[in-house]
């Protein structure tokens, strides 16, 4: 673990954007502080049945705005945006 979610962002350098890549846990820490954004959601055509959830209960909710769609082969990408 990170630590505090807060203080590790104070702590990266430069005005960069953040690529998060976890579990539900790790993404609502970062949801928690109002540190989400964008968040990319890449499907791909397999059901698993099981697996890790993509938000953890409990997590804010967050209103997005789908602003872009792409299509890789039988991958969907959607890209949404936050409305702060």
């Amino acid at each position: 673990m990170i630590g505090d979610v807060g203080d590790f962002i104070g702590k990266l350098k430069g005005g960069s954007r953040i690529w998060l890549v976890g579990g539900a846990e790790l993404v609502s820490d970062f949801m928690k502080k109002s540190l989400v954004d964008e968040v990319i959601l890449s499907i791909i055509p397999i059901i698993l049945g099981n697996g890790i959830r993509l938000f953890q209960a409990g997590s804010p909710e967050i209103q997005m705005k789908l602003t872009k769609m792409q299509q890789y082969r039988q991958i969907a990408q959607l890209h949404y945006r936050s409305e702060k």
